[in-house]
């Protein structure tokens, strides 16, 4: 990282990071044309312990992610908070975004473990109900192997991520 001044270190400040984040930008190599990137923002649930980061996500059962994914695991993400800009009138070059980010790379693979598919249906559904009204935030949202049955879920293990941040003062 060029700006060590902003760098974000420690799986606690990371995961502050991450639990204000609301969409995840996943990039893969298009299966169809190899030196054609492709990337697409998805809701996301996640753990992060002893500096593995897993991301979990969910999509039907057939589809370009899908493809990609088999073709080559490999895969970039990112994720962030843009708060307000910040103009500096004598010179606007300096101006820019407060900020925070985890960006990473790491390998997609399909959830087959039924007991895992379910684990990560519930924390994504427990990442998108964050910020809703308390009543529904403060859910434990199970899944029954019945209701997981219609989706797929994949997930990216990373331990090659990191946090970036330009707080405000």
């Amino acid at each position: 990282m060029r700006r060590k001044d902003r760098e974000v270190l420690g799986d606690e400040n990371i995961a502050k990071i991450i639990e204000q984040c609301t969409t995840c930008h996943v990039a893969m190599l298009d299966h169809a044309d190899a030196s054609m990137p492709y990337v697409i923002p998805l809701s996301f649930g996640y753990s992060l312990e002893g500096g593995v980061l897993e991301l979990y996500f969910h999509c039907a059962h057939v589809g370009k992610k899908l493809d990609c994914i088999r073709k080559n695991p490999n895969v970039a993400f990112s994720m962030c908070i843009e708060n307000h800009l910040e103009i500096h009138e004598d010179n606007y070059c300096k101006s820019g975004r407060f900020y925070a980010s985890v960006v990473g790379q790491g390998k997609a693979e399909i959830v087959e473990d039924v007991t895992e598919k379910c684990r990560g249906l519930s924390l994504l559904m427990e990442r998108q109900a964050a910020g809703a009204p308390q009543s529904v935030a403060q859910h434990k949202f199970e899944f029954t192997p019945g209701q997981a049955a219609p989706v797929t879920v994949f997930k990216i293990t990373s331990t090659n991520f990191t946090g970036k941040a330009k707080p405000e003062a």
